[in-house]
């Protein structure tokens, strides 16, 4: 402070501005840019935390989603309705294909404790594929949940529009 003492008034009326202008600097380089980059950075975090949690939540709704489905799904398969095998006979008979039926081969398999998986192969004669797709759009709008696994055809030799087909169908079961 001595130097400030010993300079004129014109001197320090020099020095007064650059002085204010070398505070200024200061505060701009030593604590306004490090908050600025700090808030930067921060708010970069934020979005990114924002995107998880919005992530978080969406795979939340989508198990909700599933566990509900598949909650449907047990309450349909498992209603009391009687048994798979006479669940394949009613969708057989709706779509019409009763006595085209020549074979029914079911085999069972447990998934669970009180859950068997049952996989039938259902065999049928001289039948149009119009017939086939009825007896699918049966399979699929039955109550009890149904897949076909797996569909082959193989034309008849008297006639070439009808055809011996044999669909594999799973469904599930409680013991």
């Amino acid at each position: 402070m001595n130097i400030l003492k010993n300079l004129s008034d014109r001197d320090r009326r020099m020095l007064f501005p650059a002085f204010i202008i070398t505070a200024f600097l200061s505060l701009l380089l030593f604590v306004d840019l490090p908050l600025y980059k700090k808030g930067v950075e921060m708010e970069s975090k934020s979005l990114a935390e924002e995107k998880r949690l919005k992530s978080i939540i969406s795979m939340g709704q989508e198990y909700i989603s599933a566990r509900n489905e598949v909650d449907d799904i047990k309450e349909r398969a498992f209603k009391g309705e009687g048994s798979a095998l006479a669940g394949f006979d009613s969708v057989v008979s709706r779509a019409g294909l009763k006595k085209r039926l020549s074979s029914l081969k079911p085999t069972t398999s447990p998934v669970t404790d009180g859950i068997k998986r049952i996989k039938a192969e259902l065999s049928f004669d001289k039948v149009s594929l119009i017939e086939v797709s009825r007896l699918i759009e049966a399979i699929e709008s039955d109550g009890h949940p149904m897949t076909v696994e797996r569909i082959s055809t193989k034309a008849t030799y008297e006639d070439p529009s009808l055809y011996n087909a044999t669909l594999v169908v799973n469904t599930v079961e409680r013991d």
